[in-house]
C-alpha cells in the first residue's frame, strides 16, 4: 500500500486553472469545514500495517480546540496501553505496558523529518481542516497556494515548501470538503491522508473513515481508521498522565519497544 504514495502526479491542465480563484476556493473550503470546540471519537477501530505486519485495535481521539489532542490506544479489553498527547507546548507519547514515555517539542519533528509544524497543523489534520505549517488562516493559505486542476481532481498545492516537502490538498468542489491531505517530494506523494465518505455525526458532517499511507520512514506504514461513535461540543474528560514513576526515553527508542 505504501507504493501508492509514490505515483508521479500528472501535469495540470493550464487551460483550466482559472475556473475558480485560489482565494475563492480556499474560502469556500474553509467555510465548509467542520466547526467545533470539542471532538470526542469515543469508538474507533484502527488497523495498521507496519512493514507487512498487521495490527488491529480499538482507539479513541479527543480534541479541545487550541488546547489538547489526545489519542488513546486500547489493544485488548478496553484497557489503555498507549497514549499520545499534543498541546501547543509539545507532545508526549506514553507506553503504559513498558512504563516509559517520550516528551518532545515540535522542533524534534523539524529536525527528524524536516517538517516545521506546530500544534495548529496537527489539530487541523485530525479535524478535517486546511492548514499551513503554523496557521489555519484562510487568507494566509490563499497567499501561499496555487490551484492544479486534474482530470477528476481539484488540488491546491503550496508554493513554499515545508523544509523539503510541498503540501497538497485535494478538494471535492461539489461540497468543498477535503478528500486528501498530503506531502509531495520531487512531485511524488510521500504521505497521503485520505478522507472517506462523509457521515452526519451529532449534526456535523465528518469522514467515517480515514486512511494514511507514508513512505517517509524507513519502513512503509499504512493505517485505516474506522469511526463508529463521535460527539461534538460536549465537555471532555481526559484523565491526566502521571509519569513520576516511569522512565523517560528517546522517541525512536520508544517505537522500538
Amino acid at each position: 500500500t505504501g507504493c501508492k504514495t509514490q505515483q508521479r502526479r500528472p501535469k495540470p491542465d493550464k487551460d483550466t486553472t482559472l475556473r475558480i480563484s485560489i482565494c475563492e476556493l480556499t474560502q469556500k473550503t474553509y467555510d465548509a469545514q467542520p466547526q467545533f470546540s470539542t471532538m470526542n471519537i469515543s469508538k474507533m477501530t484502527m488497523s495498521v500495517n507496519y512493514g507487512g505486519i498487521q495490527f488491529t485495535f480499538r482507539s479513541s481521539i479527543r480534541i479541545a480546540t487550541d488546547s489538547i489532542l489526545s489519542i488513546s490506544i486500547q489493544p485488548a479489553l478496553g484497557i489503555e496501553m498507549y497514549r499520545a498527547e499534543f498541546t501547543p507546548k509539545g507532545f508526549i507519547v506514553y507506553d503504559k505496558l513498558n512504563r516509559c514515555y517520550s516528551e518532545n517539542s515540535y522542533e524534534y519533528i523539524k529536525l527528524r523529518w524536516g517538517l516545521d509544524i506546530d500544534y495548529k497543523a496537527i489539530e487541523a489534520l485530525f479535524s478535517h481542516r486546511l492548514f499551513i505549517p503554523k496557521s489555519t488562516d484562510p487568507d494566509e493559505i490563499c497567499k501561499d497556494f496555487r490551484i492544479e486542476h486534474m482530470a477528476d481532481t481539484t488540488s491546491i498545492v503550496s508554493n513554499t515548501p515545508i523544509g523539503k516537502y510541498t503540501q497538497q490538498f485535494d478538494i471535492d468542489i461539489n461540497n468543498y470538503r477535503l478528500t486528501m491531505s498530503g506531502l509531495q517530494y520531487e512531485n511524488q506523494l510521500v504521505m497521503a491522508i485520505t478522507y472517506g465518505m462523509l457521515k452526519t455525526f451529532d449534526k456535523i458532517l465528518f469522514p467515517e473513515t480515514v486512511q494514511l499511507q507514508t513512505t517517509m520512514t524507513k519502513t512503509d506504514v499504512s493505517a485505516t481508521l474506522n469511526i463508529e461513535k463521535i460527539r461534538f461540543n460536549e465537555p471532555l474528560n481526559i484523565s491526566p498522565l502521571s509519569t513520576t514513576r516511569d522512565k523517560k526515553v528517546g522517541f525512536m527508542d520508544l517505537l522500538k519497544k
